[in-house]
């Protein structure tokens, strides 16, 4: 029989997953909804679920799975084993074991990082990063993460909270206080999909307007707040992660998230601004945009699991 991985990417409002093969390719892909209300273990049994389906699934095609990789939302213990940090987007998700619910229940070994830190994962292995052993990125959707990798490994930390981007601070003046409550002006205020957003509506932005992609086609369309607001966004995002490079040296930075696929307007005012920061000696250190797109955690949890098993 052929020997494949399950994988599992576990975010907030949905719990994909798939078969991964030795070369990191995705099969047999399927998703649940994420019961985020109900808590810790009610998340974890979703998890078995998909997984245990997945198992089944191969098993109709002649695939033997021989261990599971989860990608979570959520900061992960150092060993990877349970849950230490979240916010309220997973109501009693801290303090749960994931790892040792899934094992005891699926009876293959399992190993859980961050969802960002897989995220990086699978682009070093075939994304953006591919053949590069020192990258970081920063991801940015509804709130912004990062992870930073060296010599091919995945920087985690005592506390494992490395890559935690979305505190730097931020030279906008704004008065909205940080998803993590403290009320110095931090970067996931203004620049993450809703802080973007925020920050539009702080400028005097007209509240009918739904979220950051009806504001970007605004913007488009020739509002010019909508347009100052991208652009700010656009170069503060750039100066953070022109920062980020002269900090770490890395050979590549990488930029996913949903924002990611945001077009020009914030794109050129982002690379101006990286290109600003950057101090004369990394000048030359690209910025790319992530290429797995929702792939990517998955791709990532394979080539854990993967390594793990040897």
């Amino acid at each position: 029989m052929e020997s494949q991985v399950a994988v599992i990417d576990l975010g907030g409002t949905k719990i994909a997953g798939a078969l991964a093969d030795l070369e990191g390719s995705l099969h047999d892909h399927d998703r649940v909804d994420t019961p985020s209300r109900e808590g810790g273990t009610a998340v974890a049994n979703a998890v078995i679920g998909l997984a245990k389906s997945l198992i089944e699934v191969g098993e109709t095609r002649g695939v033997s799975v021989r261990g599971i990789g989860i990608g979570s939302a959520g900061v992960v213990d150092p060993g990877g084993r349970k849950i230490i940090g979240s916010t309220d987007a997973i109501l009693g998700w801290v303090g749960t074991p994931l790892a040792d619910l899934v094992e005891a229940a699926l009876g293959l070994p399992v190993t859980v990082e961050n969802d960002v830190n897989a995220h990086l994962r699978g682009e070093a292995w075939k994304g953006a990063g591919a053949g590069k052993a020192n990258l970081a990125m920063m991801a940015l959707g509804t709130g912004i993460g990062g992870a930073i990798m060296v010599q091919a490994d995945i920087l985690v930390g005592p506390h494992g909270t490395v890559g935690d981007f979305g505190h730097l601070p931020t030279l906008l003046p704004t008065r909205r206080a940080c998803t993590c409550g403290r009320n110095t002006p931090h970067l996931e205020a203004v620049a993450s999909g809703s802080g973007l957003y925020a920050w539009y509506l702080e400028k005097g932005g007209d509240p009918i307007v739904g979220g950051a992609k009806e504001l970007e086609q605004r913007a488009l369309a020739g509002d010019e707040l909508a347009a100052e607001t991208y652009r700010e966004v656009g170069a503060e995002t750039g100066r953070a992660l022109g920062s980020l490079v002269n900090i770490l040296d890395p050979e590549m930075i990488i930029v996913g998230g949903g924002l990611a696929n945001s077009g020009e307007i914030w794109w050129e005012p982002l690379r101006e601004a990286y290109r600003g920061q950057l101090v004369d000696a990394l000048r030359d250190i690209p910025v790319e945009k992530a290429q797995l797109g929702n792939q990517a955690a998955l791709v990532g949890a394979a080539k854990k699991i993967w390594d793990f098993l040897g």
